[in-house]
């Protein structure tokens, strides 16, 4: 079964491209059981992934599209397969994400070339902003080192969650007067933040380490306990475009142990 199978899994990972994964892997199996057409199925998933240069050559991987680019027999059944392991993915996944820096960008594509894979990694800067988007009712945001300009980004996200009723949570460092480290990187990020929420800033919580040391060093952007970034990069540009960083996108029912992490943490920085 599982080499049955093997073709369908670029497919899964361009699927998982998407924000809403389990979505457009359902639509496209309808569209294709409608009778669809085969670029009514291309421009569908397209449309939902990053990579959409590789939407044709993966469906012809698949067998959903023959070399002409029409639907085959077997494409409801094919693509009705990959919605099912589209959905076993997303309820506990993984994917590699990384800054690439312009000096390593030749290096990884060739490595990509030549050991195969499903796919470039993700994106750093990409993946937190489509995490921040998919927050629907608590987004958190944790980072020694922020800066505005990455910040800037996040903040229409920040602004249109709590806008419905929903909070945000930051965990950073350095912002008190009396902190032997302060940041005024990171004090300037938050009052972007501030600025941005305006008068829904009540749902806006903001915890510091403000104590001698590094006090906190983990980087993760987490939307409603079940999807986050957690990696190497700092929430600046050079984390997310100029530095080499590596990280993970993780899916499913184990976030939540993280959720309970980072949750813990704040409220033992609330009374320091």
């Amino acid at each position: 079964m599982a080499r049955i199978l093997e073709p369908l899994r670029p497919l899964v990972a361009l699927y998982l491209q998407a924000q809403k994964s389990v979505d457009i892997a359902a639509a496209a199996t309808n569209f294709a059981a409608a009778a669809g057409t085969g670029d009514g199925i291309v421009e569908l998933i397209g449309s939902a992934v990053t990579d959409r240069r590789l939407v044709s050559p993966v469906l012809i991987h698949a067998g959903v599209l023959d070399q002409k680019g029409q639907v085959t027999p077997t494409a409801p059944l094919l693509l009705a397969q990959a919605h099912a392991m589209t959905v076993m993915a997303v309820e506990e996944s993984w994917d590699l994400v990384l800054t690439v820096p312009a000096f390593f960008k030749t290096t990884l594509g060739l490595m990509t070339r030549d050991h195969g894979g499903p796919g470039l990694p993700l994106d750093t800067g990409t993946t937190i902003r489509a995490v921040a988007e998919q927050a629907r009712s608590r987004l958190v945001i944790a980072a020694p080192y922020l800066h505005a300009s990455f910040i800037e980004v996040l903040a229409p996200y920040v602004k249109a969650l709590l806008k419905s009723g929903g909070s945000t949570l930051v965990i950073t460092r350095g912002l008190a007067c009396a902190s032997p480290s302060r940041s005024n990187f990171n004090i300037d990020a938050v009052a972007v933040l501030r600025k941005a929420v305006g008068t829904a800033s009540e749902r806006l919580s903001v915890r510091s380490w403000d104590e001698s040391g590094l006090g906190i060093h983990f980087k993760v952007v987490m939307a409603d306990s079940n999807i986050a970034y957690i990696g190497s990069a700092n929430l600046t540009p050079g984390g997310t475009s100029a530095h080499a960083e590596a990280g993970v996108l993780l899916r499913g029912t184990k976030v939540s142990d993280l959720a309970r992490w980072l949750e813990a943490v704040a409220q033992q920085l609330t009374p320091r």
